[in-house]
């Protein structure tokens, strides 16, 4: 599962070294980041967060090898898996070190620019989805772009240990695999979690479920002894099937969902309608620790329809605030709003009650009614965010608005 640091971020590491195999060490500083000893020094994968993270790293990493950094290469694209690289570029100069190379897939080039075009869009999501308050975002992201890029794999000029990248589109277009051949060693990177693979999350853009899919089996086609995943436990009980086996159940999903669009069903039912198969999805690498199933579904739906949900209220709708205040004015008896929402929690419908107090928790103003549904509301949230499993979906519950 998804391990969460003492700050409660599913997305930081242990901050411990662990030895996965002679000259293979988990780092701890985003996730299951990674150094690999060849002749020619180490290879870095995701740098971690903050350049203030790493001289400790470092120092925990030169109790197994004092190998200077010869290479970082960046797993993917995503805010804050490379914040580190100043860090490491800082500490192969103190020590009188050639610089290390930088390396990304080429489409880790486009991804900066978009979150330089839309660091306000990026920072208000992130402050959402990880908790944290606008002002821990820099308006600028302090990007470093890479040095050099490839297409589809890169095999480093390494001699003790072949070391190759390779392109594993996932989560997003831009991910890059490690394989050591010599030591079937597959660093997963962003396509492998050790949950439910992270498709649909609800504020980012879409993600493509087959090519998830695909990228899963080409991976498990190396036949890998063990297998690191970006986050969790690393696998060495068949690996290759654990792959496999998510791979199916993508494909499974889809199948599911688009039978149900040819038969003109809508989203909202769909979620409810599906009747996951146990082999597939009650297994402990599809845990919906970070991610959901109902996520991939509204992505399913999203890459084959477009964004109108039938109902024509909907289609050139009012501004919301506009909409939210008719309808709490058609309400006359508001008290008894409160009180069937309120009916509804002590039931433990609690979702049933979010619809219902959204009849005047949107609304604008300070009449008491809306005050009180809104604060109705918030306590309804945080029991929504108790029941969750995924990460993602208390995050938002508990930054509700």
């Amino acid at each position: 599962m998804l391990a969460n640091n003492a700050n409660g971020s599913p997305l930081l590491g242990s901050r411990e070294v662990q030895v996965v195999a002679p000259g293979v060490f988990t780092i701890g500083l985003q996730g299951n980041s990674l150094a690999v000893e060849t002749d020619q020094g180490l290879l870095i994968i995701d740098s971690g967060p903050a350049p203030h993270l790493v001289p400790g790293a470092l120092e925990s990493l030169r109790e197994h090898t004092d190998k200077p950094v010869r290479w970082i290469v960046y797993s993917h694209g995503h805010l804050g898996y490379n914040y580190g690289v100043p860090g490491f570029l800082e500490a192969a100069a103190e020590r009188g070190e050639p610089r290390p190379t930088l390396i990304a897939h080429e489409n880790v080039v486009r991804r900066y620019r978009r979150y330089l075009e839309t660091a306000g869009l990026q920072n208000h999501i992130n402050t959402r989805q990880f908790r944290r308050p606008i002002e821990d975002f820099p308006v600028v992201p302090p990007l470093t772009f890479p040095d050099q890029t490839y297409q589809e794999s890169l095999t480093l000029s390494t001699t003790g240990r072949t070391v190759r990248l390779l392109w594993a589109p996932s989560e997003t277009d831009d991910v890059t695999a490690v394989w050591l051949p010599e030591d079937r060693i597959l660093y997963g990177s962003a396509a492998v979690i050790n949950g439910i693979p992270n498709i649909g999350t609800p504020m980012r853009t879409m993600r493509d479920t087959v090519r998830w899919a695909d990228t899963l089996d080409r991976l498990a086609a190396l036949a890998p002894a063990i297998l690191i995943p970006e986050f969790g436990d690393v696998v060495r009980d068949r690996p290759a099937e654990q792959l496999t086996a998510t791979a199916r159940a993508l494909r499974w999903l889809r199948d599911a969902v688009v039978e149900r669009l040819n038969r003109g069903m809508g989203v909202d039912d769909i979620v409810h309608d599906v009747d996951y198969p146990a082999e597939l999805f009650d297994v402990p690498w599809m845990r919906e620790n970070y991610g959901h199933r109902d996520y991939i579904v509204r992505d399913v739906v999203r890459s084959e329809t477009g964004w109108w949900d039938g109902n024509p209220t909907n289609l050139h709708p009012s501004r919301p605030a506009d909409a939210a205040a008719v309808r709490a004015d058609a309400i006359t008896d508001k008290q008894a709003v409160l009180d069937h929402a309120a009916r509804l929690r002590d039931a433990d419908r609690v979702q049933d009650a979010l619809h219902v107090v959204d009849l005047l928790a949107l609304a604008p103003g300070d009449d008491p009614e809306i005050q009180r549904a809104r604060e109705l509301k918030a306590e309804l949230c945080a029991l929504r965010a108790k029941q969750a499993t995924s990460y993602v979906s208390r995050s938002f519950y508990r930054a509700s608005r």
